[in-house]
């Protein structure tokens, strides 16, 4: 019983070891946003009718944002991390909803300051947002735009777990819908990257 145990204890360390020495690491990235996604509330829209020239328009975003990462480590304690991460948005006119999908592709590279089991990193670089499922009665001036992505975070190694939890900055956003509802173009979220 002694000699399985120690047995399966030492396969296991050994896998753990392997894991960790791998330079791609994948896993589920998820957070909140800590900013406004539209500049306003209500706004006004023309209805296109002669009783009613204008109904009142709301948006509002979901409360999370959610979606895959992928990183490569590299030497000297630097790494390259792609993301694809879902918000959706909903549009109230009038008597009509309507629900947008938005999807932001942000590539960054990271340098993270120390070796061990806790490393606070900083990140940076670009972003490709793109929005879709936007009905005619709100249609965006842009569908997609690039922006930039700044942000900092720790990396947890727990056993063959990487827990990131970070502060995000994008700066690019949605731009404005046929001008009478503009998005917030500069975003702040906290994310939480669970990864393997």
């Amino acid at each position: 019983m002694i000699h399985k145990t120690f047995r399966l204890i030492l396969v296991f360390s050994l896998f753990l070891g392997i894991a960790a020495a791998q330079p791609v690491m994948g896993g589920l990235k998820i957070g909140a946003p800590l900013t406004d996604a539209f500049n306003t509330a209500n706004s006004a829209i023309n209805a296109g009718t002669a009783t009613s020239t204008f109904s009142v328009l709301t948006a509002n975003a979901n409360s999370y944002t959610l979606g895959p990462f992928v990183e490569v480590r590299l030497p000297f304690q630097f790494s390259i991390e792609a993301d694809a991460l879902y918000r959706g948005y909903n549009f109230n006119v009038a008597t009509v909803s309507t629900h947008a999908s938005s999807w932001d592709f942000p590539i960054v590279a990271k340098y993270h300051f120390f070796k061990g089991p806790v490393k606070p990193y900083v990140e940076g670089g670009l972003d490709f947002s793109h929005l879709s499922a936007v009905t005619q009665v709100l249609a965006p001036n842009h569908n997609s735009n690039f922006g930039v992505v700044l942000g900092a975070g720790v990396q947890l190694n727990l056993l063959i777990l990487r827990i990131s939890p970070e502060i995000r900055y994008t700066g690019d956003a949605l731009k404005n819908f046929t001008g009478v509802l503009d998005s917030n173009r500069n975003q702040l979220a906290f994310l939480v990257g669970i990864g393997f």
